[in-house]
């Protein structure tokens, strides 16, 4: 017990030395050990709605919103709804520390995101949609202030919503960096989304869904047909039995359990800056675009990250004529791509105990065949000391 106690006292000591800055700063958390158990006090908790629902189709947004205001299991104590950027969420978390001293217990972030490329959260207001690209030049630039560790440690859960974005580990490794280094960052492998429970839509009925998810392609600039993505998707899942057109001609469900899609597109953008316009690519005609792209195996391998086949993407290319800091004249090219996807949801649904035949399935967030977690840069405690008992409801991942 006297080493135990010394291995907590070393980590305290290190703990305090690693979070220095602020003369006036508020205690770390009470740890108290007994029994080889590590007990942290009740935290306060933070949503964070990044966006507004653009379709009546897709209310992901506002019912997110509702739902971690209302429902009793997953509501936070403060729910922010007017932020965009990432940027703004570190400079909010710093400017509006736990009212209760210590830091934040759960941070959520719902995001529209896809787990081919990106975020919709942009990095910095006006800027780019958080990809693993951007937020590494973003940390290579400076352009990002995390929040210090008496807003966010090493028992701070950050949870972020998006759909399938745990499938995108790198993304997960540089937020857990962006965020400085020591909280973890976790995300489900699954597609996410929230609906009503009830019928007559009442907002405490509101539920948070897992759901399995298919995909098929199609090229933005035309409309797609229901009989190709049909053999399409037959083409890409053959031994999976779903009643493909069932989904893909349903947008809205009538009940929680039911196949439905949702479209979007993935957006990818390429810039490259030329100091003079001899230097400038042609691309003028269809065939020097098709050329340069050819060409080009850093920008295909950029939308080879989608694993969305080239055909899908419609490419266009701008001329850009910067002014340098220096006053004289760069000249861009910026190369917009977009690919359309459907996707077609199937909601995981587990009757409750009173009989609710649409109540959703909740797996243990501690279980790594639905989510997935940054990986950590600080040595956990020794195994003897590995259970954490704390925010209550709130299984705590199996790397503390």
């Amino acid at each position: 017990m006297i080493c135990r106690r010394l291995i907590l006292m070393l980590i305290a000591v290190a703990s305090l030395f690693a979070c220095k800055g602020r003369g006036d700063a508020p205690a770390l958390p009470v740890v108290d050990t007994v029994a080889d158990t590590v007990v942290i006090l009740p935290r306060t908790s933070v949503t964070f709605i990044m966006g507004r629902d653009l379709s009546a189709y897709n209310p992901y947004y506002s019912l997110a919103n509702q739902y971690y205001r209302l429902n009793p299991d997953d509501r936070t104590e403060v729910v922010v709804d007017s932020l965009t950027s990432l940027s703004q969420v570190f400079g909010w978390l710093s400017d509006n520390p736990s009212p209760d001293g210590r830091p934040y217990g759960i941070v959520n972030i719902v995001s529209h995101g896809n787990e081919f490329v990106d975020l919709q959260m942009t990095v910095t207001p006006g800027g780019p949609r958080t990809s693993v690209q951007s937020l590494r030049q973003a940390l290579a630039d400076s352009l990002l202030s995390p929040p210090d560790c008496h807003v966010v440690d090493h028992f701070t859960r950050i949870y972020l919503h998006g759909c399938a974005v745990g499938q995108n580990q790198p993304l997960l490794d540089l937020l857990a960096e962006a965020f400085g280094g020591r909280a973890v960052v976790q995300a489900s492998k699954l597609f996410e989304y929230y609906a009503y429970l009830s019928l007559n839509r009442n907002p405490q009925s509101i539920r948070h869904y897992f759901a399995r998810t298919w995909y098929a392609f199609y090229h933005p600039d035309s409309s797609y047909n229901e009989t190709a993505l049909v053999r399409q998707l037959r083409n890409r899942y053959p031994s999976d039995t779903i009643h493909w057109r069932e989904g893909l001609r349903r947008r809205l469900q009538d009940n929680p359990s039911q196949l439905y899609h949702y479209s979007f597109t993935v957006p990818c953008l390429w810039d490259e800056v030329f100091t003079s316009l001899a230097q400038f690519p042609a691309v003028n005609s269809l065939q020097q675009r098709r050329r340069w792209v050819a060409d080009n195996a850093a920008f295909r391998a950029l939308l080879d990250q989608t694993h969305i086949p080239l055909p899908y993407f419609q490419i266009k290319f701008y001329r850009q004529t910067l002014i340098l800091d220096n006053d004289s004249l760069a000249y861009g090219l910026r190369v917009r791509a977009r690919a359309g996807v459907i996707c077609l949801i199937q909601p995981l649904t587990a009757p409750d105990s009173i009989g609710s035949p649409f109540a959703p399935f909740r797996p243990s967030f501690t279980d790594t065949a639905f989510f997935a977690f940054s990986r950590p840069r600080y040595l956990p405690l020794p195994p003897s000391l590995r259970t954490l008992k704390g925010l209550p409801g709130s299984p705590v991942p199996p790397f503390l």
